[in-house]
């Protein structure tokens, strides 16, 4: 029966009772959801139609899926589902839905509606997905734009002072992924230390959402709002996402137990490097996972990232040679270097207030700095004359 309806909607003509809303669903307890959701709904009881819009689908049984995703070549699609199938989806998951009802005219409505059956179609129903700029979130601020035209205003002063890695920070510490976001903030470049401005804001849900709440339209009568009607279709459970401490704490208790550690070294005269191997072969393992994200993907938001300097594939397998052989001290000697010149970078960004450390990266970044000045101080790295 959903299929029926699904192809009786192409190429109707909706009627005066039609009503267009963009849906927010809030984020989900999974990785995937942490940032929310934006959906196009499409109700005409005249039709029989109720639809929901989604971009952002995609196929987890196409051929080479895996590797597609890990490289940033997997293509997204539109989908159209009964709206009520969905919604109670996302009621059982226990994530609020947000319904904004638009303020269209009859042609705005159906120009809206034709497009989004065109998208439909097997060879326009594919896009290549960009976490920042070509999302399920910006796809629908593109729609609305294409069926409103110039008659869509939205308030160019909101959201204009936060970087994509703020937002980014933002929800995920509001929802209790600590973690990912060390993730995340690990693994994009400066791409992501733009500001985004007014537009590019949108790739939050609910930025879209509060970006609809603020605009307005030009109709025949003048300047209206653009939300004609907002409420919640649904009741959720309030769930304090709480927090552990996540890579704050752990990478405060590894400092301390490093610093500790390279001290008793200190006292006890002790040249022991099994830690220092063990420690700066991650750290090499992650420069190569940064190098391949930056030089072998198409995310776009991989590229132009300074971590590469502290976490280093310079470091890997040499760290495993430290003080037996001349060419692994060479390349973890100029590893110094250039994590020297990543921490001098941060200090300008902490003075300039433009980059955030909530994740832990301070707490590593001393623990790292301990362990080099002790090899440096004892003679395993180092340009040295002779």
């Amino acid at each position: 029966m959903l299929l029926l309806v699904s192809f009786q909607a192409f190429s109707q003509t909706l009627s005066p009772q039609a009503r267009v809303s963009l849906l927010t669903i809030s984020p989900g307890d999974e990785l995937y959801s942490t940032f929310g959701h934006s959906a196009i709904r499409i109700s005409d009881p005249g039709q029989f139609i109720d639809i929901n819009y989604n971009y952002g689908t995609f196929d987890f049984y196409s051929p080479g899926f895996y590797m597609k995703f890990l490289r940033g070549y997997l293509n997204y699609i539109i989908s159209s589902n009964n709206s009520y199938v969905e919604m109670e989806y996302w009621n059982r998951t226990n994530r609020l839905i947000t319904e904004q009802v638009l303020n269209l005219s009859p042609a705005q409505k159906q120009k809206l509606f034709d497009y989004l059956q065109d998208n439909l179609r097997p060879e326009n129903r594919t896009y290549r997905y960009k976490f920042f700029t070509d999302n399920c979130s910006t796809r629908l601020r593109d729609v609305l734009q294409i069926a409103c035209g110039d008659s869509l205003l939205f308030d160019q002063r909101l959201n204009t002072d936060s970087t994509f890695r703020q937002w980014i920070d933002k929800y995920a510490h509001e929802n209790g992924q600590e973690w990912a976001d060390f993730g995340m903030d690990l693994a994009i470049g400066r791409d992501s230390d733009r500001k985004t401005g007014w537009a590019d804001a949108m790739f939050i849900p609910d930025n879209l959402m509060k970006a609809l709440d603020s605009a307005t339209i030009r109709t025949a009568s003048g300047t209206e709002k653009f939300v004609l009607q907002k409420y919640d279709l649904n009741q959720i459970h309030a769930e304090k996402k709480g927090t552990t401490g996540g890579p704050v704490l752990f990478f405060m208790i590894l400092f301390l137990l490093v610093a500790g550690f390279t001290g008793f070294q200190v006292m006890r005269k002790q040249n022991s490097l099994a830690f220092d191997r063990v420690f700066f072969s991650v750290l090499g393992v992650a420069g190569w996972i940064l190098f391949l994200l930056w030089f072998g993907t198409d995310h776009g938001v991989t590229r132009y990232n300074l971590n590469i300097l502290w976490a280093s594939p310079l470091v890997f397998p040499a760290a495993l040679a430290i003080g037996k052989k001349k060419w692994a001290s060479l390349l973890v000697t100029l590893y110094m270097y250039g994590f020297a010149l990543y921490t001098g970078h941060i200090i300008f960004e902490l003075l300039s207030d433009g980059f955030s450390m909530l994740n832990g990266l301070l707490f590593l970044l001393l623990t790292i700095a301990v362990r080099l000045i002790y090899l440096h101080k004892n003679k395993y790295i180092g340009f040295r004359k002779g």
